[in-house]
């Protein structure tokens, strides 16, 4: 145990003290939030320009008609040869043709003669907004003609909303969010799904580095491969605990001050405001995050995430010790990586059925086989999960990876000290068997 612990504390020590890690663990909770803010940003603004877009419409329904944000319509009058060459001719978004529209038919309810004409395919939410524009056209013009009152119609529309409720054993209702359940579900089984390739690939560079500078030899003399294994799992999996915990404080703590912000000091300001005048917009804002934070259980999560992160790590990292001691450089593992990264793969790629319903059998079941639970286990948490099915996920978790450092153990003792030999699977598993 002494000797792991030496081998634990010569990785974290190595790790912490690089001018990457304090880098890596103070920006990545300011650069993230950034990142997402900026991607959000410039994929809902387009700037003060708009595209221009040509209209030739021969039906005579849609002069002036078009209204999208965005673009700017210029409505033609010649053929469509002309107009497409002229759409050739000039540096325009594309062009809407409209036929002429027989709209004496009452049964008909489909139309599909209009055609748009680009340069360069459009994005799907420019042929929504075409789409809908036409559509919403050709309803007015056919409910004129009907003679109906559009006002009884407008009358006759309703908007439903459905609040969700989860009711606990003593019959306590308490609302819930589907809708951030969901996105809490998605980000954490994506985050398990990258650190394990983070810190399992770290430790696969560490063995590595060893192996192949020959310093292993000197290692192994006074420490059993079996604790160089371990110490090193142990120590890069401490790291990652460190850089985890900094985060969340770090999280944590600038929401808070977000929150504290949008409130703008609602304590102090209720005191000097008439009691008649409403919230703020700010504040609203603030106390519906929080209301949306009240629906999800929030320490739950945050507690079985540690536990998934440091289960998933053990399991994975072994294995990537194991590759790593067998091989002789980063060109020679990838040959071993797809049996390694096909469950993780499954996790992440199932993710949307598992929030389409997380309670469904494949989502489960997933949630129980220790290489995909952690991922999907952590899309289901936000959902609500039976007490015995996440205690037996986490049982099951720990005996998996407990049967993988064994497992793994028996490669790296024969791997590590293995040089120039071709490795294929038949050998990895004589090396399995092999007495030492």
């Amino acid at each position: 145990m002494k000797q792991i612990f030496l081998v634990l504390k010569r990785e974290y020590s190595t790790r912490v003290k690089k001018k990457s890690f304090l880098l890596a663990t103070i920006l990545i909770p300011l650069i993230f939030p950034a990142v997402i803010f900026g991607i959000v940003y410039l994929g809902t603004n387009d700037g003060d320009s708009s595209k221009e877009v040509y209209v030739l419409d021969e039906s005579g329904y849609f002069q002036d008609s078009f209204s999208n944000a965005g673009y700017t319509y210029t409505y033609l009058t010649s053929n469509l040869e002309d107009a497409k060459a002229k759409l050739q001719e000039d540096d325009v978004y594309g062009l809407i043709h409209i036929p002429e529209i027989d709209l004496d038919d009452a049964s008909k309810t489909r139309y599909s003669e209009f055609s748009f004409y680009s340069e360069t395919n459009p994005g799907n939410q420019a042929m929504k907004n075409f789409e809908s524009e036409i559509k919403r056209e050709l309803e007015a013009v056919k409910l004129d003609r009907s003679g109906l009152d559009p006002a009884v119609i407008n009358s006759l529309k309703v908007s439903v909303s459905l609040n969700s409720f989860n009711l606990s054993e003593s019959g306590e209702a308490k609302e819930s969010n589907t809708n951030l359940s969901s996105a809490v579900g998605y980000v954490f089984g994506f985050l398990i799904y990258m650190f394990i390739f983070i810190y399992g690939s770290q430790i696969m560079q560490s063995v590595l580095d060893e192996k192949t500078s020959r310093i292993v030899e000197v290692i192994v003399s006074s420490v059993r491969p079996f604790q160089l294994m371990m110490g090193k799992v142990l120590g890069v999996g401490a790291v990652g605990v460190t850089q985890l915990l900094i985060w969340i404080v770090l999280m944590v703590t600038l929401f808070s001050v977000g929150i504290t912000a949008l409130g703008g000091g609602m304590e102090a300001m209720a005191g000097q405001m008439p009691a008649e005048v409403d919230m703020t917009q700010n504040q609203e804002i603030a106390a519906n995050i929080q209301g949306m934070l009240d629906t999800i259980p929030v320490a739950q999560i945050v507690v079985s995430f540690l536990f998934y992160f440091l289960g998933a790590y053990f399991l994975y990292g072994a294995l990537y010790a194991a590759i790593g001691s067998a091989v002789d450089s980063i060109q020679d593992a990838q040959q071993f990586m797809l049996p390694i990264m096909l469950p993780i793969i499954v996790g992440i790629v199932s993710l949307t059925f598992v929030l389409q319903d997380p309670h469904s059998p494949m989502a489960v079941t997933l949630s129980m086989i220790p290489f995909t639970s952690p991922i999907v286990m952590m899309a289901r948490l936000p959902f609500g999960v039976p007490t015995w099915q996440l205690l037996l996920s986490m049982v099951l978790l720990v005996l998996g990876f407990i049967g993988t450092i064994w497992m793994a153990g028996r490669i790296y003792r024969v791997g590590i000290l293995m040089y120039g030999a071709k490795v294929n699977w038949k050998t990895i598993a004589k090396w399995f068997t092999m007495k030492v």
